[in-house]
């Protein structure tokens, strides 16, 4: 499946309406929050949609897993180019069966738990939770509305002696230990490693650079340290591969459409993530250039040279340069 498509459900009394634009989509959060509401009306609708007085509006099916004692896999096999809703009963969803499943599957999944899925690479901005908005002021329907998590998580710099601990200890780290100095850079050894790393650090001042498009499942655990971290600041683009790209120093065809909307040229069945497409796309377009042919192993001198380099620092946010570049 591609693209991004709206969902509607709804009664006289509730109202739901919520894009869905990736292959994984998190829902988190405590009872009573509407999230088994939510998964309840769909499966009544689609058992007897004519009698229920829900109505639900999709480009495309929405369906909800229900387990009557067959193989969970077996099941989910037989459903395609649908979005798939799972509620927070069935533990197969942190299982590397699972992962391994929704990889090359046609379906676009929604996922409700309370604990992150650390098998699957999903993005920091597809995890959600429900709360009641105040867009209908009348009784007779009460909207329920997705809001993202981890959209407001950046903390504010303090001073600009900063250490910078990132998240990739190949290419990415390559480009930041050599645009930024050896003397400010660390590696955390990959995204399972990052709050570990962040807990344990000596410095007092840290600035956290990892790859959004796959940091989902971690950010609980990297925002508990940060809490007892205070002065710590997070950059998360999408993924290392996504900031060469922004910058203009490989010529695409297309490529500011791409950006602009990966979601209608990302199919979920080829990739995983967000960071494979974007990773894909880069060693496609330079793998006939010696000179800029990208590796996710061993970055070229073509990347961190030059105004090659600037055009890519450009991309980031004015705060996270000078921080690393001793600005004032």
């Amino acid at each position: 499946m591609i693209g991004k498509h709206h969902v509607i459900v709804e009664t006289k009394r509730l109202k739901y309406e919520f894009d869905i634009k990736r292959n994984i989509t998190v829902i988190l959060g405590d009872s009573a929050t509407g999230k088994t509401t939510l998964v309840e009306m769909l499966s009544t609708y689609s058992r007897i949609p004519m009698k229920t007085g829900i109505r639900v509006e999709s480009d495309v099916p929405c369906v909800v897993f229900s387990d009557f004692g067959s193989d969970w896999a077996a099941a989910l096999r037989l459903i395609e180019n649908s979005i798939v809703f799972i509620d927070e009963d069935y533990p197969f969803v942190f299982s590397q069966d699972f992962a391994e499943l929704v990889s090359g599957s046609s379906n676009y999944f929604v996922i409700i738990t309370r604990r992150p899925l650390y098998n699957l690479p999903y993005s920091i901005n597809e995890v959600y939770g429900i709360r009641t908005s105040g867009k209908y002021h009348y009784p007779e329907q009460i909207y329920h509305e997705f809001y993202n998590i981890y959209q407001d998580v950046d903390i504010e710099p303090l001073d600009k002696k900063y250490t910078f601990y990132i998240e990739d200890s190949k290419s990415g780290f390559e480009f930041y230990r050599n645009a930024f100095g050896d003397s400010i850079c660390r590696s955390c050894e990959g995204n399972s490693q990052v709050a570990k790393k962040i807990n344990s650090a000596e410095e007092d001042n840290i600035a956290v650079i990892a790859d959004g498009a796959a940091f989902g499942a971690f950010m609980e655990d990297l925002l508990g340290v940060i809490d007892d971290k205070q002065r710590v600041i997070l950059y998360l683009p999408e993924s290392f591969e996504w900031l060469i790209l922004r910058s203009g120093i490989v010529k695409i065809d297309g490529l500011d459409e791409i950006l602009s909307r990966p979601e209608d040229h990302i199919r979920s069945e080829e990739y995983l993530s967000w960071e494979r497409f974007f990773t894909a796309l880069l060693q496609h377009a330079t793998e006939m250039d010696p000179v800029s042919k990208y590796s996710k192993l061993k970055l070229q001198p073509f990347y961190y040279s030059g105004r090659n380099k600037q055009a890519i620092l450009d991309v980031m946010p004015e705060e996270i340069k000078k921080l690393a570049l001793g600005e004032e």
